[in-house]
């Protein structure tokens, strides 16, 4: 499977996790599927009521579904929820164990959801993604977190979701 993440929505999360570290930042990843390939083309931030720690970021859940619904309804249904991501200032672009369990509660809800890290500091920051699936019988489900690998490009100014990440948001909560 391949990731493809838009540069504009890659600079975005990077110039917000920098603005907040060494606080994590975070929020969600909104494009379309397509075939093998996840296509990332817009993004949420954390929200207004979301709480940023040294090593945990809790969003406000209730404004991100808000958001989601807005950018579907806006984009005719070609933007969708696809997974979410944060960062880890001063660490590394592995998942945590808090990370895995979050992983795991959304997995439970949307198929083969998307958690994308950036680690870094000032302004060297990297990306790694990884995608949440399912596995076990029913009632012994366990998560399987595959690496993904992660492509950014240009996306064409007609996608949808690609004015939104370009211009400047006036929102500090919606990133995009």
């Amino acid at each position: 499977m391949i990731v493809w993440l838009s540069s504009h929505v890659l600079r975005l999360m990077c110039r917000h996790a920098r603005e907040l570290s060494p606080l994590e930042n975070g929020g969600i990843l909104l494009g379309w599927r397509s075939g093998e390939y996840d296509i990332v083309v817009d993004l949420r931030g954390p929200g207004p009521c979301a709480l940023h720690g040294r090593h945990s970021f809790i969003p406000d859940h209730a404004w991100q579904v808000s958001e989601i619904n807005r950018a579907f309804e806006a984009s005719c249904g070609d933007l969708d929820y696809l997974g979410d991501w944060h960062s880890h200032p001063d660490g590394i672009a592995e998942m945590s164990d808090l990370d895995s369990a979050t992983l795991l509660r959304i997995a439970r809800r949307v198929n083969a959801p998307l958690m994308l890290i950036v680690a870094g500091s000032g302004a060297d920051w990297s990306p790694q993604c990884w995608k949440g699936q399912l596995a076990g019988p029913l009632l012994w489900r366990r998560l399987v977190a595959a690496p993904q690998e992660l492509k950014v490009f240009d996306p064409s100014a007609a996608w949808p979701g690609s004015s939104t990440v370009i211009g400047a948001a006036s929102d500090p909560h919606k990133i995009s």
